[in-house]
């Protein structure tokens, strides 16, 4: 589990020096701690003790991604509605 949790704190590092894919790295940690939390309750003799303020954030993960989505929503929404072919692009017929 520390080699885990080593794992997760790279990642976070990462996120902090590169923040063009902060994102992705904090996705990655976010798939790795909630593994951590799945494994730890399919293990009944070594339940992890999770603070409430952690619990809070773990339990409105849903949200969190259905946040996610939308947001990705809405970007190709506005890129959709630049793009060429939300256009008129025909051509008038020179007389």
């Amino acid at each position: 589990m520390k080699d885990k949790l080593k794992k997760v704190k790279e990642i976070l590092e990462k996120s902090i020096d590169d923040s063009t894919k902060k994102d992705i790295y904090l996705g990655q940690a976010l798939g790795m701690i909630d593994a951590l939390i799945m494994d730890s309750d399919k293990t009944e003799t070594s339940k992890l003790p999770i603070p409430n303020v952690v619990q809070k954030h773990i339990s409105s993960r849903d949200q969190v991604m259905m946040d996610a989505v939308n947001r990705h929503k809405e970007v190709h929404k506005e890129l959709s509605k630049d793009s060429i072919t939300q256009k008129n692009t025909q051509f008038e017929k020179l007389i």
